[in-house]
């Protein structure tokens, strides 16, 4: 566990779970100890040694259902695009070092989401500049099993400076689905407070392809 992680109690359970793309669930890759701190979820593992708890995924699709359903190729490709971003724009922090980040795509392939991922990547060099970031936490695992709801969520980045803490949240739509991204950040914000002693995180979504490019959410304590 790297040192931020450790000195602030983030519970990152990406040692023990892989995402199954197939199936789309998390699957037991490591077995949990019963002195673990993570041994409540065993609980919820099946034979299959499947996760049988929601994703945040599952739960804003559930609560903000699609009005019309495009075709599943033009979701595919969407879906596709968004993942190439993401996983562009993520291999950026985790490979900083320096105080700003450097840009590195994998391939030609996808253009369209290299150029996303490019312009959120310059966006984010401005707000750790303005921010005096100096600690970055990426792509972390972490689930809530003893709250009034059960679900687990992969959160994107965490950035720290000397007295706050951002969350950062990566969409790339036109359309302003901001009751959406509220309802979906309260959510990741549960799992980091409820998993760390992270308190009053701010939270900011970063889209390249809205008005806004980078805005900040105000939710509720």
């Amino acid at each position: 566990m790297s040192s931020i992680k450790s000195k602030h109690f983030i519970n990152d359970i990406s040692d023990y779970f892989e995402y199954d793309e197939d199936s789309l669930v998390l699957k037991l890759v490591k077995e949990i100890d019963y002195e673990n701190i993570n041994f409540n979820l065993t609980y919820y593992i099946d034979e299959n040694k499947n996760l049988n708890i929601d994703s945040i995924d599952q739960l804003c699709q559930k609560e903000f259902p699609f009005i019309q359903s495009p075709s599943s190729k033009v979701l595919e490709q969407i879906f596709l695009r968004n993942k190439i971003a993401k996983e562009l724009i993520i291999n950026s922090v985790v490979q900083r070092k320096s105080e700003s980040l450097k840009f590195e795509k994998n391939n030609e392939d996808h253009k369209i989401a290299i150029n996303i991922a490019k312009s959120v990547v310059h966006d984010l060099n401005k707000f750790i500049y303005k921010n005096k970031i100096n600690h970055s936490v990426a792509n972390i695992l972490l689930a809530n099993v003893e709250g009034d709801i059960n679900f687990y969520g992969k959160i994107d980045l965490l950035l720290k400076s000397n007295d706050n803490w951002f969350l950062c949240i990566f969409k790339f739509s036109k359309s302003p689905y901001e009751d959406k991204y509220k309802y979906e950040a309260q959510l990741q914000k549960r799992l980091i407070e409820s998993n760390s002693d992270i308190k009053n995180v701010k939270v900011f979504i970063f889209n390249p392809l809205a008005d806004i490019v980078i805005k900040e959410l105000k939710l509720q304590k």
